[in-house]
C-alpha cells in the first residue's frame, strides 16, 4: 500500500497546538492529513505541507466534522481513511500498520467495513473490554465486533461509498456505533485487530464496580446527547435490540446511584431531562 493513497482525519476541539504539531510530525509527510477544528472562533497555525487545516470556527459536532474531513480526502484521491481524535496516542508506524492489517484482513473477510485497533486505556494501561459481549477471534488476530469506536480505525473509500458517511443528526454520541450498525445492515462486518494497539481515553473518568464492571463518566453536556440519541436510535430497525435494552436499563439506573458518587450530578440531571424531552418530541428524520 502506497502511503500517498492513505488519508488521515483528525478531529480537534480546543487542541494543544504544540501537542498536535508533535502528533502530526509523527504521522510523517507521506500520508494526506486533514485536521478539522471544531473550536469556536479559534484558528491555529499548521505549517506541515501535507496537512490541510480546516477551522470550522464553531462546534458543528464530530459527525459533521468527520464528513468534512472525508470530503477533503476524497478530493485528494485517497483510497483508505484512518480516523483519529486528539485524545489518541499513536506511534509513527501506526497508520501503515492499521492499513496493512485492513488489507490483510480484507483478503479473508471480503465484507470487512471498519477495522479498529485494540484500544488501551491510557490512564491505567488496560484494554477496554465489554463485560457482556463475548469476542469472536480468528487465528489471524481479527475480532469481530458489533460496534467499535472510530478513533484509530480504518476504512476503504470503496466500502465507505457503499455505506455512506456519518449521521450528522447525532452530533457526537453513538456516531461511530451507528455507522457500524448501518454497515452491518448492508452485509458488512466490523471489528478490531489484536495485532495493532492504540492508547486512548474514553470519557473524563471512570467508576469501578465488582466483577470488572465500570461506568465511564462523561462531561455533563454529553448526557443530553446520550439520552436523546438513544431514544432516536431506538426508532431504527437496524440498531441491535440488545443494545437498546441494555442501554435503556443503564440509563434508568443512573439516577439511582449517580447522586451518591458523581460530582455535579444536578447539571447532569438537567441534561438528561432535556435529552429525554428532545429524544421523544424533537426527532429529526434523515
Amino acid at each position: 500500500m502506497n502511503l500517498c493513497n492513505i488519508g488521515v482525519v483528525i478531529i480537534v476541539f480546543h487542541p494543544d497546538a504544540k501537542l498536535l504539531e508533535s502528533k502530526l510530525k509523527q504521522l510523517g509527510g507521506d500520508v494526506a492529513i486533514v485536521v478539522v477544528d471544531n473550536t469556536p472562533n479559534e484558528v491555529i497555525d499548521i505549517e506541515q505541507t501535507n496537512v490541510a487545516y480546516i477551522p470550522l470556527r464553531e462546534n458543528i459536532g464530530i459527525a459533521n466534522a468527520q464528513n468534512v474531513g472525508i470530503g477533503n480526502l476524497l478530493k485528494r484521491g485517497c483510497t483508505h481513511v484512518v480516523f483519529f481524535d486528539q485524545d489518541s496516542d499513536f506511534t509513527e508506524k501506526y497508520v501503515r500498520s492499521i492499513v496493512d492489517e485492513y488489507e490483510r484482513t480484507s483478503t479473508v473477510r471480503k465484507n470487512l467495513f471498519l477495522l479498529g485497533p485494540t484500544v488501551i486505556n491510557k490512564t491505567n494501561g488496560e484494554e477496554y473490554r465489554s463485560v457482556i459481549h463475548t469476542d469472536k477471534k480468528d487465528d489471524q488476530g481479527f475480532v469481530e465486533k458489533r460496534e467499535i469506536i472510530s478513533s484509530g480505525s480504518c476504512v476503504s473509500v470503496e466500502k465507505l461509498n457503499q455505506v455512506g458517511t456519518m449521521d450528522t443528526r447525532l452530533f457526537i454520541d453513538y456516531v461511530d456505533f451507528e455507522h457500524c450498525w448501518r454497515a452491518n445492515s448492508k452485509g458488512y462486518v466490523c471489528g478490531i485487530t489484536r495485532n495493532v494497539t492504540l492508547s486512548h481515553k474514553v470519557g473524563s473518568r471512570e467508576l469501578h464496580f465488582p466483577h470488572g464492571y465500570r461506568v465511564i463518566i462523561s462531561a455533563p453536556f454529553r448526557y443530553y446527547y446520550q439520552y436523546r440519541n438513544w431514544l432516536w436510535l431506538c426508532r431504527k430497525g437496524y440498531v441491535p435490540r440488545q443494545w437498546k435494552i441494555n442501554k435503556g436499563i443503564k440509563f434508568m439506573l443512573r439516577p439511582l446511584y449517580f447522586p451518591f458518587c458523581v460530582k455535579g450530578w444536578c447539571e447532569i440531571e438537567k441534561n438528561i431531562i432535556k435529552g429525554i424531552y428532545d429524544g421523544l418530541f424533537k426527532y429529526i428524520r434523515r
